[in-house]
């Protein structure tokens, strides 16, 4: 048989092959784009337009910069070329050659852009006959995966593109892959079919607040602008005009944001459907698979029991999705079901360190679906084991180990394996970072539902909405189970 996720394929159950993603060709242009960012900042703002010690070093500050941030593998290459275009400016500038600063840029950009594909094309992590063969634009070696560990990481733009990094170590040699597609799958196969361990790692405190600052800066961009056009647009002066501008802001803005767009066409459970449906929220959908193992599929927005009346959003009419659903909803929505499944890449990889998460697997073919081992008890005061604070304790400590916090953890995402032992089978991870920005946000759109943010029996990395579900604070005390 043949799996295919994206470029990763399991033949037989003893080859893996996987390539370079094409997403992460974002990198050097993203780098690209900044070069020439700082190139018309120079042009237009300080009138540097021709060849000029100022503009070299720029290039080299930059380059120190960027280097900092160490964003891929190729990083280093990326550095080395700035800098020989800071070097050739300086040649230039010696020789009394005119020559126009943005062309010597763009010869960077093109540079870069190729170097970006070349280094695309010719990526690969395979396992041959029991040997792990991985190569990147300069390095190639072959690991035994008894004596290799794996990691991967996923840096900058790379979360949204599905990219990032693998890599692989072992007692000589470590080799970075850059620009992998689905690294957490690979790293998923490699340790579950061949052994390969896994490398501890700890998540980085930002996580993806960048990507939500960076989102930020773009709408309030945008916004201002509107603003402006409509206050240059305006008839009257002075307090009338400002005052007219902002109603008028205002209008708009309600106006396209409740502009209603139909949901997406096909149900995304309806192969599911002939499989005894065991829960069901808001989001989700539970169904029974063999083996151990259930099928939990998440729902885009329309679809699944999405009802917003209790929360603060700028909605005129209902506030339950349907066929068709305001775009303040679906953008709401889309954003949540997002960092759901972030949160779902996170419990695939730090479930070999966080030992209260079971074992996670993605769904290939299907969006926003993945399969969880099922944990057979619900978290009730009958099953409640005798060192719950003990156990609690454990996962604190595992998450404060890795840089994270697990939130929503209300009893209902709790259950009790048959060794007595607490796994918590929902819930978002966020890092350090992401906490104070998604508490703010909770507390901005649930506010009329969810009183505040609690810590689950005093732990602060397992947090709790404090809201109507029942609480593991309130089973705990009621149950005689638990130590006096």
């Amino acid at each position: 048989m043949t799996l295919v996720v994206g470029r990763l394929r399991y033949m037989g159950g003893y080859e893996l092959g996987a390539r370079g993603g094409w997403g992460w060709i974002l990198n050097p242009m993203f780098l690209s784009m900044e070069i020439l960012f700082i190139d018309f900042i120079l042009s237009k703002w300080f009138f540097i337009e021709t060849c000029s010690i100022v503009g070299s070093f720029v290039l080299f500050v930059f380059a120190t910069i960027y280097s900092w941030f160490d964003f891929s593998s190729q990083t280093k290459l990326q550095i080395y070329i700035i800098c020989v275009a800071a070097i050739s400016e300086l040649g230039i500038l010696s020789s009394k050659l005119l020559i126009d600063r943005t062309l010597i840029q763009l010869s960077l950009c093109a540079a870069i852009l190729v170097c970006g594909a070349f280094h695309i094309l010719v990526l690969r992590v395979r396992v041959i006959d029991g040997s792990i063969h991985a190569r990147s634009m300069f390095k190639a070696n072959k690991f035994n995966p008894e004596n290799t560990t794996v990691e991967i990481r996923e840096p900058g733009i790379s979360i949204i593109m599905k990219t990032g990094d693998l890599i692989l170590r072992d007692d000589n040699f470590e080799i970075r892959l850059s620009g992998l597609k689905n690294p957490d799958l690979i790293r998923r196969g490699l340790i579950d079919k061949f052994g390969v361990l896994p490398h501890f790692q700890k998540a980085t405190w930002a996580g993806t607040l960048w990507i939500f600052l960076l989102i930020v800066i773009v709408i309030v961009a945008i916004e201002c602008y509107l603003f402006i056009l409509i206050y240059q647009a305006m008839p009257a002066n002075g307090v009338t005009q400002s005052i007219g501008s902002l109603a008028v802001w205002f209008i708009a803005n309600m106006c396209i944001l409740n502009v209603r767009i139909p949901r997406y066409p096909n149900d995304p459970a309806n192969d599911l459907r002939h499989q005894t449906k065991i829960a069901e929220g808001m989001w989700t959908e539970i169904f029974h698979e063999k083996d151990g193992w259930v099928t939990k599929q998440l729902f885009r927005c329309g679809w699944g029991h999405n009802d917003y009346t209790e929360h603060r959003v700028p909605v005129i009419g209902s506030k339950i999705c349907g066929k068709w659903n305001p775009l303040v909803l679906v953008i709401i929505h889309s954003t949540m079901l997002i960092y759901q499944m972030v949160g779902v890449k996170r419990r695939i990889v730090y479930q070999d360190f966080i030992r209260a998460l079971p074992k996670t697997k993605l769904e290939v073919g299907a969006p926003y679906r993945y399969s969880q081992q099922w944990v057979e008890n619900g978290f009730v005061s009958e099953n409640m084991p005798q060192d719950v604070h003990s156990q609690m304790s454990d996962l604190q400590e595992d998450l404060s180990r890795v840089g994270l916090f697990i939130d929503d953890m209300h009893a209902g995402n709790f259950r009790i394996d048959q060794d007595s032992r607490i796994q918590a089978i929902d819930g978002e991870l966020y890092t350090d970072g992401e906490v104070f920005v998604k508490s703010l946000l909770v507390r901005l759109v649930d506010g009329h539902r969810v009183e505040g943010m609690s810590p689950v029996l005093g732990y602060d990395r397992i947090v709790r909405w404090v809201d109507h579900r029942t609480s593991v604070d309130d089973i705990c005390a009621d149950s005689e189970s638990f130590p006096k």
